[in-house]
Parts: C-alpha cells; structure tokens; sequence
C-alpha cells in the first residue's frame, strides 16, 4: 500500500512542472553553481557543502512537502485516501516517501559533485550520515506543519520561506565558527555544525548539534501533529 501510494505520488509530482522544478532542478543546479564557482579551499568546503544540502532539503524536502499535502488536500485527495483501508499513518508515510527518498538521493549526488570538483572525502561519515537523516527528518516535520497552515500551494511559496531561510542561515553561520552556543538554537545549525565535524573540523560541539538536531525533529513533529489538517482550509 505504502510503496503504491509512493509511486502514485511520484506521478503527481513529476506532472507538476512547478513542483519538479522547485524539487528537482533548482536544487541541482544550485549546487553545481555552489561546488563548481565557489572557492573551496581552506575549508570552504563545509560551506559549499552545507549550502547545498541546505537547498536540497530546503527545496525537495520542505517546500515539496508543504505544497504536495497542501494541494492534495485542497482537492480532497487526502480525504478520499482517508476513507479506503489505509491508515492515516500509511497514508501520509505513503506521501512523504518519495520526497524523503528523492531528497537524500539528491543531496548525495551532490556530494559527488562536490567531490568531483575537488571536496576531500569526509573524515567523519558517520557524522555526514546523521546530518543527512537529521535534515530530512527536520524538513520533513517541518513540511507537514506549514501545510496545516497554507491554505493553497501557490501560497506555499510563501509560507515556507521564513523556515526555510532560518535552516539556511542557521547552517551557514554554524559553519562559521561564531562562538556562541545560543546559534544552535537556528533550525540547521545543529546540520551545519555535524557536517564541519564530519570534514575535521572542530568537534567540542557534536553533542549540542546533536541535541538541537533532535529538538528541531521533536518540535516540528509536535507542531505538525497540532496544525495538520485533512480538510480543506475553508
């Protein structure tokens, strides 16, 4: 059930030339224009790195997640699944797959980009992979909630982008070594601080990153199940 409402939902986001666009392309070509224009050296890796996963999870994750459920639900999608054998849980897990799936595929082909271009391997994997299942995790939940609170998908464009912004932001200035514990507060920075780990960089703060991470992921969970809805906004 899970995988045919996988690839049902697939079907209906490659159809959408908006929604491919905004899940697919700008996230590519955003971080081939990161990796291959901006100067890696002496670190700057981490950053072009945490750029593009920002924008991969930002993009293909967060803001595919908000307009798909919003726009299903508008049109009473969400509605009529509710109403056959499967459960809430395997409907939305039905839903959602694909976009999870589809994001850490993209953000590890831009990892290869990157490597391609001249990115050293990380010396810490095990760090990248938490970053990865954290920022799926994180934009994910955070995805379901903003759809509860959009009320069409062309509105998703803008609702979506004070979060998406912050898990930019908060990547970016973790990255940049600010002193200051209370950055971890960002969503993403937690992200940003386990991918500068994973390329040797300083590791005093793996358990905060670690904890903000986990805290992102509780908290969007909890909002999304406060504000998420199966009917249409009136």
């Amino acid at each position: 059930m899970i995988a045919a409402l996988g690839v049902a939902e697939l079907k209906l986001l490659l159809r959408n030339r908006t929604a491919a666009t905004l899940a697919v392309l700008m996230p590519l070509a955003a971080g081939m224009f990161f990796a291959f224009t901006m100067n890696g050296e002496e670190g700057g890796w981490t950053v072009i790195v945490t750029l593009q996963l920002m924008f991969s999870f930002g993009f293909t994750v967060y803001v595919t997640v908000t307009t798909a459920l919003t726009a299903r639900r508008q049109d009473l999608y969400l509605k009529r699944l509710r109403t056959g054998a499967a459960s809430d849980v395997v409907v939305l897990t039905g839903i959602l797959l694909p976009v999870v799936v589809l994001g850490l595929a993209q953000a590890l082909v831009l990892l290869g980009i990157s490597v391609a271009a001249g990115a050293p391997m990380p010396a810490r994997p095990d760090l990248l992979a938490l970053a990865l299942v954290g920022g799926a995790a994180i934009s994910c939940a955070a995805g379901v909630c903003t759809s509860g609170l959009t009320g069409t998908a062309e509105l998703a464009q803008i609702t979506t982008a004070p979060f998406f912004f912050a898990m930019v932001v908060g990547g970016l200035i973790s990255t940049d070594g600010v002193p200051d514990v209370r950055v971890l507060l960002l969503p993403g920075s937690g992200l940003g601080t386990l991918i500068q780990a994973a390329w040797g960089g300083p590791t005093e703060r793996i358990g905060l990153a670690m904890l903000s991470t986990a805290a992102w992921i509780a908290a969007a969970t909890a909002l999304s199940v406060r504000f998420f809805r199966w009917d249409p906004r009136g």
